[in-house]
């Protein structure tokens, strides 16, 4: 039989099979006119062109959705500049190619979406390069690394939620304290802050959404009862060279109220014996600054310390002499053996040995921070005003209120009783 070439017999049946040499039935070759198939899917792909906002672009199929692009012409470089936007349809896209023009149109130039690791990481690089302390730098990479890295991989711009921030806090509380769940929802506010300011976003979804309540708040600070004090302060005020040596510190922390850091960073000319005063100016913290501005302030010395401290002032300077050292007014009050001063971690040793020399039962539950508290209630329990207590503590009296409420004195105990025998005798 003989084979046809390409011509009219296919023309007038294009999917009829033909016979070639030797029998064997052969498809013919594609017909030269678009079938009803070919033009539907030549039609689906062609590229759309579209105005937005006076801006020249296209849409077109790519994959199993859209991609449009803007015509902004060419970046310095000479390369073209044609930002793209993808969707599943063609009016997503062109939603999105609208926005992108609005942005333009406002003078917000189009950023690369970033992930929420990224812009957060940025933010505390930030910080950094602004001279923040070390330890605070560490503890809010640490945050990063272990908790917001669980909403990391969402894209700041384009996925990121107040439902993903509001899921991801709740995930928190199961697990975390109020305090640590208020500390990394404001770390991650804080970061969207900074990128509406560089124009990688528009909004921070995470200040739409609410502080959650976390599982418990940690170990509530306590106080000593007075029995406990004044058995604290026989056995520290001794005359035996080591309880003298550190002894000397926790008296002026029981009858002072000073913060550990500022004990730890207090130096003798910030002591002055003859006039029984003592001045916060400085304190172990970076830079040696205070916590707050109201923590510069000065106090009489209680009289059972200015012995004590005299005392301690001979035994450093006989601990200096032996390394060839003199103790100046630039001199930590506060300092071991070897000079160096005490940390958080080494005061916290020596205070507990203190205690268990003491009797105290427990030693190991109790911090230096418990003298602080101590103070505040001793004061308040002997009908001292909070105004006074507050300014002696370096604090205002509504942050005394709520961070020692459960060791002030009621306030109103007198208006308390009238209001109890008026409503006795109704």
């Amino acid at each position: 039989m003989i084979n046809f070439p390409v011509g009219t017999r296919h023309l007038e049946r294009p999917f009829e099979m033909v016979r070639g040499q030797g029998g064997k039935a052969e498809r013919p070759q594609r017909p030269a006119f678009p079938t009803p198939t070919t033009r539907y899917r030549r039609e689906a792909n062609a590229m759309a062109s579209v105005l937005i906002n006076g801006f020249s672009g296209s849409i077109y199929r790519e994959g199993k959705g859209y991609t449009g692009v803007l015509d902004l012409g060419c970046h310095p470089n000479g390369k073209r500049n044609r930002p793209k936007r993808k969707g599943a349809t063609k009016a997503a896209v062109k939603d999105k190619l609208t926005k992108l023009a609005e942005d333009l149109q406002k003078g917000h130039k189009p950023r690369a979406d970033k992930t929420v690791t990224q812009v957060v990481t940025e933010y505390i690089d930030d910080l950094e390069r602004q001279g923040r302390a070390p330890k605070t730098i560490e503890g809010l990479r640490s945050w990063n690394r272990n908790h917001i890295v669980k909403i990391g991989a969402l894209k700041v711009k384009s996925e990121l939620t107040p439902t993903h921030v509001s899921d991801w806090l709740i995930d928190l509380a199961e697990n975390h304290a109020s305090s640590t769940i208020a500390n990394v929802h404001g770390l991650l506010s804080s970061a969207l802050d900074r990128a509406i300011v560089h124009d990688i976003v528009n909004r921070n979804v995470s200040r739409m959404v609410r502080n959650i309540q976390g599982k418990n708040d940690g170990r509530e600070s306590k106080s000593f009862t007075p029995d406990q004090v004044r058995v604290i302060l026989a056995r520290a005020s001794a005359e035996v060279p080591f309880r003298v040596r550190f002894g000397a510190y926790v008296i002026l922390a029981l009858t002072s109220g000073l913060r550990g850091d500022e004990l730890n960073g207090l130096k003798w000319y910030g002591l002055d014996l003859d006039a029984g005063t003592v001045s916060v100016v400085r304190a172990d913290r970076h830079n040696g600054k205070t916590k707050t501005e109201q923590s510069f302030r000065s106090q009489e010395l209680a009289a059972i310390a200015i012995p004590v401290l005299k005392a301690w002032r001979e035994i450093q300077a006989k601990e200096f002499a032996a390394f060839g050292g003199t103790v100046t007014d630039e001199t930590p009050v506060f300092t071991r053996p070897d000079g160096t001063p005490y940390t958080q971690r080494t005061a916290r040793y020596e205070f507990r040995k203190v205690l268990e020399i003491a009797g105290i039962e427990d030693s190991e539950a109790w911090t230096v921070r418990e003298t602080r508290t101590t103070f505040v209630s001793v004061m308040s329990h002997n009908g001292v005003p909070r105004e006074v207590i507050a300014d002696i503590c370096g604090h205002t009296v509504r942050t005394l209120e709520r961070h020692y409420r459960k060791v002030l004195r009621p306030v109103h105990r007198q208006s308390a009783d009238v209001i109890n025998s008026v409503f006795r005798a109704a």
